[in-house]
């Protein structure tokens, strides 16, 4: 009997031995809390900021591009090139509404490593990005401090012009079987149903990009 208890032990040994180690060992994250989330430049910017625009918009900073645009190409590999192209990059800060967080206008601050060549071509595309997806941005020359009458100037324009309620205004088009096109995305929407509230059993146009296209059109029964 005391045999075949210690040929038992002999055998579970290196397993408890192992279960002994896991359990006092533990790992350690070499992580701790930066204290410069912002520079001194753009910290500065940011409170200016902060007066220039009212309560009524949210401000976010270090914003990134994949978390504002979305491919649209329902093709997996374009999806997957231009989801590539945007997938590092951020912008500096974010003007959000306040009650959606619907993006409104992004901002750059540019300092001298932005005359480099490789950072003019980052530049460059993401001006692109936001030119396509039809959304501002604007660029200040990266200084220490910031004037107050300068920022709220050039934000002024488009803080009126831009149309923050997300109405789109323009020609509709449509497929051939009569199914209209979704005005961001330039795909064919989707028939659904409202399944809560007053308007219940409502049919509606959605685009298949939902949620990250919110597009809606009203159906009208022929």
């Amino acid at each position: 009997m005391g045999n075949n208890n210690a040929g038992c032990l002999s055998i579970f040994f290196p397993f408890l031995k192992l279960f002994a180690k896991n359990s006092v060992e533990k790992e350690v994250f070499p992580y701790a809390k930066r204290d410069d989330f912002l520079s001194p430049a753009e910290l500065s910017f940011y409170k200016v900021l902060r007066q220039a625009i009212g309560e009524k918009i949210m401000i976010c900073p270090k914003v990134g591009l994949k978390d504002i645009f979305f491919v649209k190409s329902k093709d997996r590999s374009i999806y997957m090139t231009y989801h590539n192209k945007i997938d590092r990059k951020h912008v500096d800060f974010l003007l959000c509404r306040f009650d959606t967080l619907e993006p409104i206008c992004g901002i750059e601050l540019d300092d001298s490593s932005h005359q480099k060549k490789a950072r003019v071509e980052r530049d460059t595309f993401v001006d692109e990005v936001f030119n396509v997806a039809q959304l501002p941005l604007l660029r200040f020359k990266h200084e220490r401090s910031y004037v107050f009458t300068d920022v709220k100037e050039k934000l002024y324009s488009i803080l009126n012009v831009k149309d923050i309620n997300g109405n789109n205004a323009g020609k509709e088009n449509i497929t051939e079987e009569g199914i209209p096109l979704c005005p961001k995305c330039g795909i064919p929407m989707v028939k659904r149903i409202v399944s809560r509230g007053e308007n219940k059993g409502k049919e509606f146009y959605g685009c298949s990009n939902f949620p990250k296209c919110r597009q809606i059109k009203e159906f009208v029964k022929g």
